[in-house]
């Protein structure tokens, strides 16, 4: 992982076998920031994304281990018990011209991946919320 902090704002570049989410969130750790917001591009080997079940309350999982272009990455950073939290979703594209997207768990990265993080001073955290399931941002 390389980087550069301009103010809040952080650009990362992410190198073959980096995890996307594990990148963000030590970015997140080192630099200490609050909350902030993700945005990103790129290329990857496999990834695991999961779409929430609001009747179940649970995760579905879902592994694709094929390349995959990373259309489009978004989310934030916030806490959960004071450790940093990437709330991550992505569009992934196929070599068939297909699109997969949800809820961000891994990404392994093929080729590189483009990671622009906008930092605030905002000290926003995570609460369990009972009747959702998922820990919700608590403002």
């Amino acid at each position: 992982m390389i980087y550069q902090v301009d103010g809040k704002t952080i650009v990362l570049v992410l190198e073959q076998g980096e995890d996307i989410v594990s990148a963000v969130t030590d970015i997140a750790t080192e630099q200490g920031g609050q909350f902030g917001t993700v945005s990103g591009i790129g290329a990857c080997s496999s990834a695991e994304l999961n779409f929430y079940n609001l009747d179940t309350k649970t995760y579905e999982k879902k592994t694709i281990d094929e390349p995959l272009e990373l259309i489009s990455l978004m989310g934030n950073i916030s806490h959960i018990d004071e450790k940093p939290f990437a709330h991550l979703h992505a569009t992934f594209g196929t070599n068939q011209y297909e699109t997969l997207s949800g809820h961000l768990t891994k990404a392994v990265v093929s080729a590189t991946a483009e990671i622009v993080i906008t930092m605030t001073t905002l000290d926003i955290n995570r609460k369990h919320n009972e009747t959702i399931g998922l820990n919700l941002l608590d403002l």
